[in-house]
């Protein structure tokens, strides 16, 4: 009798022990992730028609043969502030309808904060910032006999004013990034890159940021993160640089597909890079979000005809605005970032399905301002 006992007890806690590793093992590779995407379907902030009525935005064709429209775009607190670059303003809302003239400048990047606005006009190498409703100068940039200028991007951290700036000419090329102060005060000279007969794209090693910069932006966070120039067609280098000027961290992002032009749009409160690639060419639009653990999220878009200097912007929490214009109507349309916990085995989510909200979908392209059919995104390579 004692000998069944010790045996069914024995036997008791076999089972026990084998449980409790069962359970062990499943709570250590068994747990919820989080997963991100973009909401289903982009909201279409704006829709206005080209022309030269009140309350409509004005485009224009260069010497390119190019049609061009209003230049750029910002976010400020939610709300869309446009440069219409040539219709000579600067549109603060549409509901009801108010606007900023600019008399003969033309705004063409455009920057800001809650309490400011900064734009740049090349036809008299300036820098404006909106005060009480008006333009006032506060960057000058001076002429060189027998060179070619051009204020190229503008951003800013809140508190000062990141410019970069190009000229050409002599058979020498040179592009610089300085820091000014919102009153137009320089501050730091970032980075200088020079090119010639005899020069390479050489970049001077004793500034800040000793590497040729393609696009920048600065993040929520007060970082500044520059793009590397390259001649590389399947791949872009990026670098994020703290406000004392040192480097940070590196990302890189790879595609299969040739990427024939790119532009920083912007970088979220947990340091992801969104990057528009491809944007004029139709079926090779696309943007990519470089994640900070290494993964790279790619979402296909509509191309846009309509060129512009500003393609995008991302707000703090994520949300992507992205220029979407046809050749008749000027067009943003905003996705959101959003989240969802989902149970994994060693972090890889379980029983993804083909008709799951987080696989990537195909969408068709219509000839309107896109507001439905458009993907998700995943983490995962092109």
């Amino acid at each position: 009798m004692t000998s069944q006992v010790v045996k069914k007890i024995g036997i008791t806690g076999a089972i026990m022990a084998v449980v409790l590793g069962i359970g062990a093992i499943v709570h250590h590779h068994f747990y919820p992730v989080r997963v991100w995407k973009f909401s289903e379907k982009p909201v279409r902030l704006l829709t206005l028609p080209f022309g030269r009525g009140s309350n409509q935005v004005t485009q224009a064709q260069g010497l390119d043969g190019q049609f061009y429209g209003p230049l750029g775009f910002m976010v400020k607190g939610g709300q869309l502030v446009i440069a219409d670059t040539y219709g000579h303003r600067i549109v603060i809302d549409t509901h009801p309808w108010r606007s900023i003239s600019t008399g003969n400048l033309l705004p063409e990047d455009i920057v800001g904060t809650e309490k400011q606005i900064f734009f740049a006009d090349n036809h008299t190498l300036g820098i404006y910032r909106v005060i009480l409703g008006k333009p006032r100068k506060i960057i000058q940039l001076s002429p060189d006999l027998g060179y070619t200028q051009m204020i190229w991007h503008l951003a800013t951290d809140g508190n000062t004013l990141l410019v970069e700036g190009v000229k050409l000419g002599k058979g020498q090329w040179e592009s610089w990034l300085r820091q000014y102060s919102d009153t137009g005060k320089l501050l730091h000279v970032l980075n200088m890159t020079k090119s010639g007969y005899n020069l390479s794209g050489q970049s001077l090693s004793s500034l800040p940021i000793g590497v040729s910069v393609r696009s920048f932006t600065v993040s929520p966070n007060q970082e500044l993160v520059v793009e590397l120039a390259s001649k590389n067609s399947h791949q872009r280098v990026f670098r994020v640089y703290n406000a004392k000027h040192r480097m940070v961290r590196q990302a890189a992002l790879f595609s299969r597909e040739s990427i024939n032009h790119s532009q920083i749009m912007g970088v979220n409160k947990m340091g992801w890079i969104y990057v528009g690639i491809n944007l004029t060419e139709p079926g090779k639009a696309m943007v990519a979000v470089l994640r900070k653990n290494g993964q790279t999220m790619f979402r296909r878009v509509h191309s846009v005809p309509v060129a512009s200097w500003v393609y995008g912007a991302v707000s703090p929490s994520g949300s992507l605005y992205l220029l979407q214009s046809t050749t008749k109507e000027y067009c943003i349309v905003k996705w959101s970032l959003k989240s969802k916990d989902v149970w994994s085995w060693n972090g890889r989510p379980q029983v993804i399905r083909s008709h799951d909200k987080f696989s990537l979908a195909h969408t068709a392209i219509n000839r309107r301002c896109p507001s439905t059919d458009d993907q998700s995104l995943r983490s995962t390579g092109l």
